[in-house]
């Protein structure tokens, strides 16, 4: 294998090397791993999430985990440090002058996704305040999030399943901060059907998803986005305009509409022009 791999080197970059080889390795490693098997999960996780983070997440130690992906044919970077930029903004945390304090553990207790609380509380942060986000883990992924957006950080951990991660805007307003849209756009019903009628039913991918569990809705819909190319469309059957979906549809160049059938009853369809 010619990647060579450090501690900054994203799990990503190592799934689409060999995928299944990678994880049946990191499984043996550390039994952890085995949520790498998982689609939904394997999307959500893998995008942003580094060598030296996945090692944190499951403790497993950063030596084991390189000497196990050398055995596979990786080449193992002489510079092991894991000092990245998000390491920089752990270290470069400026205490600001008060909190507004957010404890998810209810949120998560009910099985639904607090990001929406979370960024709603970002967007409320008033000059020389910080966010006091108290959880049942380190939340990397919103770590990565929010450093990308000039946000330090820095985490406690006085019990087993009880963290609390200070965030600390440095320079940028709120509202530049986080640009994940906090409200639904409009559906157009007229606009979804005519759209549909260019697509042959052969071509179109159907996805019911009402009855999932969050986030497994966005996760099933990402496990197949991957896949679309001009003339396909992923037909979607939702309960709701999935808001935090969307940023990432766009990244990934496709185009999206919405028709509204009824009460907690939307269709979704998503294409790539």
């Amino acid at each position: 294998m010619e990647l060579t791999i450090n501690p900054q080197t994203k799990i990503s970059q190592l799934l689409e090397v060999d995928r299944d080889l990678v994880i049946r390795t990191l499984v043996g490693l550390n039994k952890k791993f085995s949520k790498l098997k998982n689609p939904l999960l394997r999307n959500l996780l893998v995008k942003r999430v580094s060598i030296a983070d996945a090692c944190k997440i499951s403790k497993t130690e950063l030596t084991d985990f390189m000497w196990s992906m050398k055995q596979i044919g990786f080449k193992v970077s002489a510079d092991t440090s894991v000092e990245n930029d998000i390491a920089v903004r752990r270290a470069s945390f400026r205490e600001p002058l008060d909190y507004l304090e957010l404890d998810v553990r209810p949120v998560l207790a009910q099985d639904k996704d607090p990001l929406k609380k979370i960024l709603a509380c970002i967007k409320k942060l008033e000059d020389g305040q910080g966010l006091k986000l108290i959880n049942t883990f380190e939340p990397l992924p919103l770590i990565h999030l929010l450093a990308e957006k000039g946000f330090s950080f820095r985490v406690e951990q006085t019990e087993p399943n009880l963290v609390v991660t200070y965030f600390s805007k440095t320079g940028s307003t709120p509202d530049e901060a986080v640009t994940i849209p906090l409200t639904a756009p409009a559906a157009d019903n007229d606009q979804f059907n005519r759209l549909l009628k260019r697509f042959d039913e052969h071509r179109i991918i159907f996805l019911d998803v009402r009855q999932l569990e969050m986030p497994k809705p966005m996760l099933a819909i990402l496990e197949q986005t991957p896949n679309l190319v001009a003339g396909n469309a992923l037909f979607v059957y939702h309960k709701k305009i999935p808001v935090y979906l969307l940023p990432e549809l766009e990244k990934q160049g496709l185009t999206y509409v919405f028709k509204t059938i009824g009460p907690a009853n939307i269709n979704m369809l998503i294409y790539k022009k």
